[in-house]
């Protein structure tokens, strides 16, 4: 009897041990990679995932101009080049909690064709989004359930230094979704932001000099679908489609716009001794007015 016990505890023992190296070896597989989604997992206790990501785009605007009184005195067909630089920092505090950054910088220049065919030119940057936040894994994928991660943070104020106009204090939440199914991940998101008391100036300061707005409450609703394919251990496709509908201080009134963007990207993954390293590459497709034309994106990183 007591020979029975023992080796029914050393089966269990050992049956025990290959399913938790089962479970840590799908938990830890290769990380999630998209160029402009997020990931539906979160990273393991004391590691680290540094993501690090530029962006050009390129489009043509069409925006009406109004003096102080704000009345339409014209029009302004605007030629874009926006340059963005993205840095990411998430730590596992757990193997279900993590903490993470998000520093933002957007610098543009702009060709403006008015009325009257005359030209100006100006160039601009400054951090666009300054986020520090907590993710949370709502639920482990299964052969039943997909992955889930909800985060929620602040957006941390972001004014023109001279003007004291600009993004204010806000915040944000986000959830993802995520789900194997056989060689393709499909994933999706949906995310909140509410920025307070924002100003800006309500008539055109490249004409004469203009009073603020006064102060609004800017919503962003971001949203996305993902599919990505593994080509092999190493290479790997993936088809995005990311819109977010955003509003903006026009006339001293909140106005509601919206962005669309297809990118199919390419990604490459490696092992640098004990981390795994990845680059890859994306061609954003403007799908709205509102959306820049054409871009490229460049995406790499490490977690270790």
């Amino acid at each position: 009897m007591l020979r029975f016990a023992a080796e029914l505890a050393l089966s269990c023992l050992l049956a025990g041990g290959v399913w938790a190296e089962t479970f840590a070896a799908s938990e830890n597989v290769s990380p999630e990679l998209w160029v402009t989604l997020p990931e539906s997992s979160t990273q393991a206790a004391g590691a680290f995932r540094l993501d690090w990501g530029y962006d050009f785009q390129r489009g043509n605007r069409a925006d009406r101009v109004f003096n102080a009184d704000q009345t339409q005195t014209g029009t302004r067909r605007n030629r874009r080049k926006t340059h963005l630089v993205d840095w990411q920092v998430k730590y596992g505090l757990t193997d279900r909690l993590q903490l993470e950054t998000d520093l933002l910088y957007q610098a543009y220049r702009q060709h403006t064709h008015s009325d009257g065919d005359e030209h100006d030119r100006n160039d601009d940057g400054d951090f666009d989004q300054i986020f520090t936040g907590m993710s949370w894994k709502l639920l482990r994928e299964s052969a039943s359930r997909p992955a889930l991660r909800v985060r929620g943070g602040l957006r941390w104020p972001n004014r023109a230094e001279n003007e004291g106009i600009g993004q204010e204090f806000g915040v944000d939440w986000l959830a993802v979704a995520g789900k194997q199914f056989g060689a393709i991940r499909v994933t999706g998101s949906v995310g909140v932001t509410v920025t307070f008391d924002n100003h800006d100036q309500p008539a055109d300061p490249i004409f004469q000099t203009t009073p603020f707005s006064k102060g609004h409450d800017l919503r962003t609703l971001a949203y996305g679908l993902g599919l990505s394919r593994a080509l092999d251990e190493r290479w790997q496709l993936s088809l995005e489609l990311a819109g977010r509908t955003f509003d903006t201080i026009e006339l001293n009134r909140r106005m509601q716009e919206s962005a669309l963007a297809l990118t199919p990207g390419l990604f490459y993954r490696g092992r640098l001794r004990h981390a795994d390293i990845w680059v890859g590459i994306g061609v954003p497709i403007g799908l709205t007015h509102d959306t820049d034309h054409i871009g490229v994106s460049i995406q790499t990183g490490l977690r270790f």
